[in-house]
């Protein structure tokens, strides 16, 4: 009988002690619909409210708490040449430091890949101010008017352009500067959501 019960009392403990509950978080919609739920285990991709970026494995979740895994893969020189290498480290930081979470769809940290989303507001601007200053050295150098064959007119078109591609960069800006708009809920480890 005594065997039995110090079996079971050296169980019970064992148990008791990795079985380390952790909180989480979900991300939910202004409707109160969940978006997202972190837990231990689940990759998240957000930008913090100092502008560094964090992406990794969530490793534990507790007391307002996020402890992340993060990889880095760089290429190392030895005397043989050079090897990747992999490295690991940890980051722990405040869940409310974190300004905007990547949750739609994009690249593999969340954020929006594409040609048009990444470079289509930059060639507007360059091939506007390109097509300007090309106008007006051509114009200069051959000693003509820029009121002949219309110049003016295509100038002003490259400049409205050129301003189009601007001002979409300002707003695009803006928007991935602000706060997502998304409710932030901390669940504490047993506690019932209400």
């Amino acid at each position: 009988m005594k065997p039995s019960i110090l079996i079971f009392f050296l169980l019970s403990i064992t148990c008791a002690a990795f079985s380390q509950e952790s909180d989480f978080i979900i991300l939910k919609k202004k409707n109160n619909r969940t978006v997202k739920t972190y837990a231990p285990g689940s990759f998240m991709a957000a930008r913090m409210n100092n502008g560094f970026e964090i992406h990794g494995y969530i490793t534990i979740i507790r007391n307002d708490s996020v402890y992340l895994r993060q990889q880095e893969i760089k290429l190392f020189g030895t005397e043989f040449g050079s090897t990747l290498d992999t490295l690991y480290y940890g980051v722990g930081f405040d869940y409310r430091q974190i300004l905007h979470y990547y949750v739609k769809d994009g690249d593999q940290y969340g954020r929006p890949t594409g040609f048009s989303q990444i470079t289509i507001q930059k060639l507007m601007v360059a091939g506007g101010v390109g097509f300007i200053l090309l106008e007006t050295f051509n114009t200069i150098y051959r000693k003509e008017s820029f009121s002949d064959n219309n110049r003016l007119v295509s100038m002003g078109i490259a400049a409205g352009v050129a301003a189009a591609g601007y001002f979409w960069q300002k707003a695009k800006d803006k928007k991935d500067k602000g706060q997502n708009k998304l409710n932030v809920v901390y669940v504490k480890a047993g506690s019932i959501l209400k």
